[in-house]
């Protein structure tokens, strides 16, 4: 056997590298661990963790409600960690009466155990909790950490660890990843307090803010600190999951410090501990590492048999074909963060789909090429992509795949504030789903992409100032209202209340929000409604007509139920339209009531221990907080905020 065969093992591959990769293959792990049903509430949460992370939602529901009547299901930490799982579920299949139930439950839980005070704000900001907050619930989510710093320095009962979380996950979004390093190692310090103090703190409430932060760092050039972390994590009994995408962290570290020995094992570890826990996307990305380290040291048959264990896990999550196999492994190495690995895989595929001439494989090629591209910070590239994906759908007459990569041009564009440019790709999404519309497949078109396409093109026309937008909002809210999409067509509505006030039409962009409000309140999506009845309030405020204003700011404060942040500001509001009706007396009064409202605690509250006999803190108790699921802050997808 000569060198070139690359058959001998390289001085820096394990001697049992084959062994184990067989294994694997043979769908068998040498450090898999003990298999199974799970005795005890706690096992069947990690079960839970790893069902999420291998995206088998019903499968983690099933092993939550399992935990729920198993020995140490009453125990109020378990108990409240599976409620949270299975809210995050319902989330992520989209079934909001579900997830809030589950939020309700786990209030219960927490309520019962000392903390009336977490419990409600847990049922306040509801799934801000389990999913990315969008920008504006970032804004909220800010107040309510000032507020809960200054609880937590007088109280146990307090939501601050999740709310700073929920808060990180928004900030990576938005680039401010030092901001969002500062707010988890904040929540790390008051968990570890609590540890301290010994109080109970959930297990996986640590692991996963750990976990979180490790990848933070890793995005922001530390490999150094993101390492450190992801021994922090190790130590500690996190799931097989997790234990899984630290040593894939560990991996991508190693291999960028070139120490490649220490990479390949990392790696190998990963491959085995993710297919142990069934996470096949995970076990394809680390294999693939594993095999370009193989490759690299010069061992052609190790990176051959590392590819054959990505190949076989990724065709165990049903990817059909070697064309789709490997962008879906480019794909996950996308969710996995590990863009300069995905931009490798991608780009190969690239040059092969070319060569084939496979028009419509190349165009979904290159819209990952270009994330890939983005999530490195180089926008222009990934809009090269994006184009040219965009023309390579057109000319395979895959229009409704057109329109979608021309409005996430088009999105992409807008974020860098080029409106302008912006519309214009949305106009000519607009114009590919009507031809899709009316010229399509039946069976292959997509209807929400036309009524998508007006929404977009209709709120960045009414910011620039052009009142057509109006009319495109219009179609957009007759075709949700056609096909019963209630909530979009609350939302449309709300969007088409913005782009009136954009356009300075103050009676119109009323009418629109109160229309909205009571579409959202239809809906049952009540603090929307009362989102779109403070934006109509505060319309009629800055329009000066005060009586009107104070009228439906009132109203709002005297809504049952309505979350506190939301009140807070409408007895501003109320203040402010007091002040202009010359009610000095009143507007002193509604700016008492709102500090009170931001300051006091409710009468639930005055009993409560300052040392809490019940359940931690609970950043990250739901299964796979502080990861996302995996698409942006973490190595692979799973419960918690998305």
């Amino acid at each position: 056997m000569t060198e070139q065969d690359g058959s001998e093992v390289s001085p820096v591959l394990p001697e049992d590298l084959e062994a184990r990769l067989n294994a694997v293959l043979a769908r068998r792990s040498l450090t898999g661990g003990p298999q199974g049903a799970p005795e005890t509430a706690r096992g069947w949460l990690d079960v839970s963790y790893e069902a999420a992370y291998a995206e088998d939602l019903p499968r983690a529901a099933r092993a939550a409600r399992a935990g729920l009547d198993a020995p140490g299901g009453q125990d109020p930490v378990n108990r409240a960690g599976l409620f949270r799982a299975l809210a995050s579920v319902a989330e992520l299949n989209g079934d909001h009466a579900a997830s809030t139930g589950y939020i309700a439950d786990r209030a219960g839980v927490l309520a019962a155990a000392g903390y009336p005070h977490r419990a409600r704000m847990e049922v306040e900001l509801g799934a801000m909790l389990l999913r990315e907050p969008e920008a504006f619930e970032a804004t909220v989510l800010q107040g309510v950490v000032e507020d809960e710093r200054r609880r937590s320095a007088r109280s146990v009962d307090t939501a601050l660890p999740d709310v700073l979380v929920a808060l990180a996950v928004r900030h990576v979004e938005d680039g401010r990843l030092e901001d969002a390093v500062h707010l988890l190692e904040e929540c790390l310090r008051a968990q570890d307090a609590r540890v301290t103090a010994g109080l109970p703190v959930a297990p996986e409430s640590l692991s996963s803010t750990r976990m979180f932060l490790a990848h933070v760092h890793l995005m922001s050039h530390e490999p150094e600190k993101s390492a450190e972390v992801a021994d922090e994590v190790l130590a500690g009994e996190p799931n097989r999951a997790v234990r899984a995408a630290m040593w894939m962290l560990k991996a991508v570290v190693a291999q960028e410090d070139d120490d490649t020995a220490s990479a390949v094992l990392h790696a190998l570890r990963s491959v085995e501990l993710h297919a142990a826990a069934g996470v096949r996307k995970g076990s394809a990305s680390a294999a693939a590492l594993l095999a370009g380290l193989a490759a690299d040291a010069g061992n052609q048959q190790a990176s051959i048999l590392a590819w054959k264990v990505a190949v076989a896990q990724a065709e165990q999550g049903e990817v059909p074909e070697a064309s789709d196999l490997t962008l879906a492994l480019g794909h996950q190495l996308l969710e996995a963060e590990e863009h300069a690995l995905a931009e490798r895989v991608l780009a190969g595929l690239v040059r092969r789909e070319e060569a084939a001439r496979r028009l419509p494989g190349l165009a979904r090629a290159l819209v990952d090429l270009g994330h890939a591209a983005r999530h490195q910070n180089r926008q222009d590239e990934a809009l090269e992509h994006w184009d040219r994906a965009a023309s390579l759908f057109e000319r395979a007459g895959a229009t409704d795949e057109a329109a979608r990569m021309h409005l996430a041009y088009g999105a992409l564009l807008n974020r860098q504030e080029k409106a302008e440019q912006a519309a214009e790709r949305f106009a000519r999404a607009v114009e590919l789903a009507r031809a899709d519309e009316e010229e399509g497949d039946p069976e292959d078109h997509d209807p929400a992409v036309l009524p998508q396409a007006l929404h977009a093109l209709g709120h960045v026309l009414c910011e620039l100032g052009e009142e057509r937008g109006v009319a495109l909002l219009d179609e957009a809210i007759a075709l949700a209202q056609d096909s019963s999409a209630a909530w979009h067509e609350a939302d449309f509505t709300d969007t088409r209340a913005r782009g009136l006030w954009a356009l300075r039409q103050g009676p119109a962009a009323v009418s629109s929000a109160l229309t909205a409000a009571d579409l959202f309140a239809a809906s049952q999506d009540s603090t929307a409604s009362s989102n779109a009845e403070l934006f109509a309030a505060y319309v009629l405020l800055e329009q000066e007509r005060a009586e009107e204003s104070a009228t439906l700011f009132r109203m709002i404060t005297e809504q049952e139920g309505t979350a506190r942040y939301l009140r807070m500001a409408a007895w501003l509001g109320l203040a402010q339209s007091l002040d202009l009706t010359g009610d000095e007396e009143g507007a002193t009064r509604a700016r008492f009531e709102a500090d009170a409202a931001a300051q006091a605690e409710d009468a639930e509250d005055a009993g409560t221990s300052e040392d809490g006999d019940g359940i931690g803190d609970g950043a990250g108790d739901n299964v796979g907080d502080g990861d996302g699921d995996g698409s942006e802050d973490g190595s692979e997808e799973g419960h918690g905020e998305s």
